[in-house]
């Protein structure tokens, strides 16, 4: 930066303390940056920094709002923002909007749309010969089509997020009643995508990219249906060991990223895998939820979301160390409506390796709407896939004993 200090605006909604590590390291130094934050107006006691500006809190999901305080801060101080940063899913369409507006370098939204807008990037991986599901843009019509041709189809929003407004549609009465609800809740079906159901396993493909080529991957299975929190069932994501499975996903996830030659930063990407195909589900162009984050960093030493800052700043993403050999994988238990009444943070082991708990002990608990609204998140380590699982389930049977009133302890 030749000691100049850049101007960075930076909108977020997930909380400010989310751009730096857990030892407190800033991702934007303020030896190097000027950071003007729009952040949601109830993470507001999370903007402290030397790096701060200017900082302004909105109600999260206006966008009209978003756009009117990034303008304010391009003209403050007559200081215009040279760089836009957002790390969350659903800020990175508003970001390469702003992006093109204020002539700044970085993402456009026209590229944003490849890993954002689920039948965008369908349109053009299929273009490039990766295997995607026969799918099209939601319309009654075209859900029929698909039903008779597949008999198993599903209807994902197109820009949606944590699995939130899936429906499974297995003939004309789930699409009539699917049509019925969204008319109830006042969805517009023309938001939607519908696609064959893929028999296989769900897998994810997390990556550190520079201009298309992947620097490190790690990849892991889900064991449970994304949309489990809907009956209260935990949801369990292990890591995968070396073999003939990694292989596989690893040699398409290299296929799928090169049909973005422009994209640097880090990736988040959904394969369905049976014996016969690896077919694509979706990607996005930001760092996984749940456990991926810290289980990532235990195994290579870099945090996900300094990475994607970096890309967002312009700057060179260095290679990260090969995965260890140690594996990974995290759990997400969810609650019932209701007041907790007991805590949720498990007792420290040398096999726990990260903890996120959303309520402390009296806090009304809402029922989850969204995959990522789990009331606990525990990231654990071990030497295999078994070995992982096994922690998981020992991490699951004590917070769901606390949950129903039990002692807990299991050792």
């Amino acid at each position: 930066m030749s000691g100049r200090q850049r101007n960075v605006l930076v909108i977020d909604h997930i909380g400010y303390h989310y751009y730096q590590d857990t030892d407190g390291r800033k991702f934007l130094p303020a030896d190097a940056n000027r950071v003007h934050l729009v952040t949601d107006i109830r993470k507001l006691d999370q903007a402290r920094g030397d790096e701060l500006a200017a900082v302004v809190g909105i109600p999260r999901g206006d966008d009209a709002l978003l756009e009117a305080a990034a303008l304010f801060h391009h003209g403050a101080g007559g200081h215009p923002v040279e760089r836009v940063v957002a790390i969350s899913e659903g800020l990175l369409l508003a970001a390469g909007r702003l992006r093109d507006k204020l002539g700044v370098p970085g993402p456009t939204e026209h590229q944003v749309l490849g890993y954002r807008d689920k039948v965008t990037m369908k349109d053009r991986l299929g273009e490039q010969g990766i295997r995607v599901p026969d799918y099209a843009p939601f319309t009654e019509g075209a859900a029929l089509r698909l039903i008779a041709r597949h008999g198993r189809v599903v209807a994902k929003p197109r820009r949606g997020e944590s699995s939130a407004g899936i429906a499974f549609l297995d003939g004309p009465e789930d699409l009539r009643r699917f049509l019925a609800d969204a008319e109830h809740a006042g969805v517009t079906p023309d938001a939607y995508e519908v696609e064959e159901r893929i028999d296989g396993t769900l897998f994810h493909i997390d990556s550190v990219v520079s201009k298309g080529v992947p620097l490190a991957a790690t990849a892991g299975r889900s064991i449970e249906e994304t949309t489990s929190y809907r009956h209260l069932g935990a949801f369990r994501d292990v890591a995968v060991g070396p073999g003939r499975t990694l292989d596989r996903l690893l040699r398409f996830n290299r296929a799928v990223l090169a049909c973005y030659p422009h994209f640097s930063g880090v990736t988040h990407h959904e394969v369905f895998l049976n014996a016969d195909e690896v077919v694509f589900c979706e990607i996005g162009g930001r760092p996984g939820g749940g456990g991926i984050i810290p289980g990532f960093h235990s195994r290579t030493g870099v945090n996900l979301d300094e990475m994607a800052v970096l890309a967002h700043l312009g700057e060179e993403i260095p290679r990260p160390a090969p995965p260890a050999d140690h594996l990974t994988g995290y759990a997400l238990v969810y609650a019932a409506p209701g007041r907790l009444e007991a805590d949720l943070t498990p007792p420290a082991t040398d096999w726990i390796i990260d903890t996120q708990v959303r309520f402390q002990v009296g806090d009304v608990m809402p029922r989850p709407a969204g995959w990522h609204q789990a009331a606990a998140t525990v990231t654990v380590r071990g030497r295999s896939e078994a070995e992982v699982t096994s922690r998981l389930d020992q991490v699951i049977d004590m917070l769901q004993d606390r949950l129903r009133g039990g002692s807990g302890d299991h050792g």
